[in-house]
């Protein structure tokens, strides 16, 4: 199953990390939880960071990571709507970090990094904030 579609069956725990930037969602937190992005991150396009993450049990499938974010009206028929951009794929679950480098998209603090797998395995961090390009 391709990552968009994964991304498209997600459940509400998805609309409260990117509508409650303070209130992370860890459907999934007793295996994995994102220890990077956290609290106030801050991220500029082009710019190279580290994802992190800390195991917590079984996860062996390969690991894709996404930038995710409400597209739909916090309201109505197009409440939970997402855009993503992947950020990598096929990633060792076991090296507990992917560089990523943050892509062009609209300043916003409205965004999350999305971590799954085929396992089913779905794990969303803080909400974080992409600032304009220096």
């Amino acid at each position: 199953m391709s990552l968009g579609k994964k991304l498209g069956k997600l459940d509400a725990e998805v609309d409260e990390v990117l509508m409650h930037p303070t209130s992370p969602a860890f459907p999934n937190a007793d295996r994995l939880e994102i220890t990077y992005p956290g609290d106030d991150a801050v991220w500029v396009p082009a710019e190279e960071i580290d994802v992190t993450w800390d195991l917590r049990g079984d996860v062996r499938q390969p690991l894709d990571v996404a930038l995710v974010r409400q597209t739909g009206d916090q309201s109505g028929p197009n409440f939970g709507q997402l855009a993503f951009f992947t950020l990598a794929s096929g990633v060792d679950p076991a090296k507990k970090k992917v560089t990523i480098e943050v892509p062009d998209v609209p300043p916003g603090g409205d965004y999350a990094i999305s971590i799954s797998s085929a396992d089913p395995l779905t794990v969303y961090s803080h909400a974080l904030t992409i600032a304009e390009p220096s």
